[in-house]
C-alpha cells in the first residue's frame, strides 16, 4: 500500500518503489502553492517523466516541464505519478 508522508520527496519515492501511484500538491484561494518549480517541482518532474510517468500544472493541461523559469521564487501546484492516475487526475480537473 502507498501511505501519504506529506513530503514530496519521500511521496515520489513511494511510487517509483511501488511502481505507481500519485502525488498531488494543489494550493487553494487561501493556501499558496509551497513547491518552487525551479528547485522542486522541474528537478523531480524529470524524474518521474524519465521513469514513464506524468506530470501536470494544477490548473493547465500541460507537463511541468513546458514552464519556464521566469522567477527564482515561482511557485505551483502539480500532479506527479504513473500514466494512469495523473491521466484520472486530468479528466477530473480539466473537463468541462
Amino acid at each position: 500500500t502507498l501511505r501519504y508522508s506529506g513530503g514530496m520527496v519521500p511521496d515520489v519515492y513511494h511510487m517509483f518503489a511501488k511502481s505507481g501511484g500519485v502525488f498531488s500538491n494543489v494550493s487553494s484561494e487561501k493556501a499558496r502553492a509551497k513547491l518552487r518549480l525551479l528547485y522542486e517541482v522541474a528537478a523531480m518532474g524529470l524524474l518521474v517523466e524519465c521513469a514513464g510517468g506524468l506530470t501536470t500544472h494544477e490548473f493547465e493541461d500541460k507537463s511541468v516541464l513546458d514552464f519556464t523559469v521566469d522567477d527564482l521564487d515561482r511557485r505551483m501546484g502539480v500532479c506527479f505519478g504513473s500514466k494512469d492516475e495523473v491521466q484520472k487526475y486530468k479528466d477530473f480537473m480539466f473537463s468541462k
